[in-house]
């Protein structure tokens, strides 16, 4: 009974603001009954402020501009956010010194050549250093032995031109030949996934230092097909091949679970091998997350899916400002391996569809909150959904349903509300401590009323809001509920034009990062990875300006609301696989 209260919080929290509003604003107040328990002030002078109104109209006089606030404080954090990121992606982009030996001499027949990195003088990094360089490079980070990543690529239902491209970006990397063991998570009912398995184990096995595949089993009780399950079954496999390491207390290996169509730049890799030692008394207990940027198709895109993405792009970003106290990872994360077997690994159950989120509450709660989310500021390059069904409008619509399809998957991720209140009661019953009474808790659970409760409460009281004023003539209209309205409606204002800063601000890093990422393209001679430039002045860019509330409803509020209240039947969900596009050559973007 406990879980099923538990996974419907958020359903339960919009029945009861729905609640709220009629018992504040229906004739029910009208009725005897009603009066003796809650009586108004027969005069609104008599009270004051909160004369004539009831305790329902009261609670919402609060809760409405509170929420309002809390909106406006998000474009605030999230403006900051993408201002510190621009910087911080600048200075770690120009941080591409490291000692490596050169890769040893690639067979003829090689399809991918890797670009050897020249190893450094020592006196070549004191040259550097001297400088004063915006670099943040120590002789000891140079030195330093390296990191083994374990990248698990989870695919079901991927196009194998999809996977082929992510397996040629990584291969394009100085060190993947030195240090990347590329797992492919595949799902075993799939009926092409051993083809398609084959199929790349063959083209990429001299690419990397190891390639493997793993399957995930049908039919296993409590387990279901997707993401999540095959990212824990292949992490179990990585755990079977460094046991050894893990037992006598030495594995260096660092695990990175990624999307299918996710293109990481190896300054990434770069970025986690520096933190690690910077940090490395607290390694052990780090989990590193990055932005993501939609920077491949975006221009070919639908507004409202190009702006669904930016704002699910924005929700992660927001939380990775210098500071934090705790980030929430949006579909690329890494950690290291002892972390994850300390945990107990991935779970596969129905509640952990929202595998990234879901995996930081279980690092958070398994070392009783002392998780250390560490933000790597080169961002992973994504693709926005698309279709190949018809032209036109057709193939538009077409693409707006793949995406409220995808939307759908991912506000199933509210589920995970469920599961920190379960953990945080779990917590206190069986280790007598309060997590509560921690800054960093309370600092988690706003965050993650932020996200599956904060979207549907505010578009349910917006609506409310200009339906009531449209219906009720100011001179009936208490003065208390007038001066919310009015209040609320300033405070939106505010959040549309810090919004629109936002999307200013935007701009640059995504400039920063396109062309950073492009660069690398060209000098792996890679040209059919996508490039979408955003140029702020044309007419389909400034149409984001406008068109982002719409796209944060269709796409935020509405799925949210269709996921929640489906938690009340089921907390399965049939994992449905979006369409990727297909890019040719580029001469533009490579010229």
């Amino acid at each position: 009974m406990l879980g099923w209260v538990t996974r419907c919080l958020p359903g339960f929290s919009i029945i009861g603001l729905v609640l709220l509003l009629v018992c504040a604003f229906s004739d029910i107040l009208k009725s005897e009954l009603w009066k003796s328990y809650f009586p108004p002030s027969k005069n609104p002078a008599q009270g004051g402020f909160w004369g004539g109104m009831n305790i329902a109209q009261s609670i919402f006089v609060v809760y409405a501009v509170l929420i309002h606030i809390h909106m406006l404080g998000f474009t605030l954090r999230l403006g900051w956010s993408i201002f510190r990121a621009t910087g911080k992606a600048k200075t770690a982009l120009e941080r591409r010194i490291w000692y490596t030996p050169l890769p040893s001499p690639q067979s003829e027949d090689e399809d991918y050549i890797q670009q050897p990195v020249s190893p450094i003088s020592m006196s070549s990094v004191d040259s550097l250093i001297s400088k004063n360089l915006k670099t943040d490079v120590t002789v000891s980070e140079v030195v330093e032995e390296e990191l083994v990543h374990a990248i698990i690529l989870p695919n079901y239902c991927e196009d194998l031109h999809t996977l082929e491209t992510t397996l040629k970006v990584l291969a394009s990397h100085p060190r993947a030949k030195l240090q990347y063991e590329i797992y492919l998570a595949m799902e075993q009912k799939e009926d092409t996934s051993s083809d398609k398995a084959g199929h790349l184990l063959s083209k990429f096995e001299k690419s990397f230092l190891h390639i493997c595949s793993t399957f995930h089993p049908s039919g296993i009780k409590g387990e279901i097909a997707g993401k999540s399950s095959n990212v824990a079954f292949a992490a179990r496999r990585i755990v079977e091949i460094h046991r050894d390491e893990l037992n006598e207390d030495s594995c260096n290996v660092v695990v990175t679970v990624m999307d299918a169509d996710t293109h990481l730049s190896r300054d990434y890799f770069t970025e986690i091998r520096r933190l690690h030692y910077a940090h490395l008394s607290e390694a052990d207990r780090s989990l590193y997350c990055c932005p993501i940027i939609f920077d491949r198709n975006s221009h070919e895109s639908p507004v409202l899916v190009r702006c669904a993405d930016l704002l699910w792009g924005f929700a992660g970003l927001s939380t990775m400002y210098p500071g934090t106290m705790i980030s929430i990872p949006t579909s690329v994360y890494s950690l290291p391996l002892s972390l994850a077997e300390k945990v107990g690994g991935w779970d596969s159950d129905p509640t952990a569809i929202g595998e990234d989120m879901h995996m930081l509450l279980k690092c958070y709660f398994e070392t009783a909150g002392n998780v250390i989310s560490r933000v790597v500021y080169v961002p992973a390059s994504q693709c926005n959904v698309s279709s190949d069904r018809g032209h036109g409008w057709r193939r538009s619509m077409d693409t707006l349903f793949a995406r409220y399809r995808q939307a759908l998957r991912h506000m199933w991720g509210a589920l995970d509300s469920g599961f920190a209140a379960r953990r945080s009661l779990g917590y206190l019953r069986f280790h007598k401590r309060c997590l509560f009474l921690r800054p960093r808790h309370f600092a988690l659970l706003e965050l993650l009323y932020e996200a599956h409760f904060l979207p549907c409460h505010l578009t349910i009281i917006m609506l409310f809001s200009v339906i009531y004023t449209l219906l009720t003539p100011a001179a009936q209209m208490h003065p208390t509920l007038a001066w919310a309205f009015s209040v609320t409606d300033i405070v939106r204002g505010m959040s549309f034009v810090g919004m629109n800063i936002c999307l200013a601000l935007y701009e640059r890093w995504h400039t920063l990062c396109l062309n950073a990422r492009m660069r690398d393209m060209r000098e792996a001679n890679l040209p059919d990875t996508g490039c979408s430039q955003r140029i702020w002045y044309k007419p389909q860019y400034l149409l984001d300006r406008i068109a982002f509330p719409i796209a944060g409803t269709l796409f935020g509020a509405v799925p949210t609301i269709h996921a929640v209240f489906a938690h009340f039947f089921t907390d399965r969900l049939v994992y449905r696989v979006s369409k990727k596009p297909t890019f040719i050559l580029d001469a533009v973007a490579l010229a």
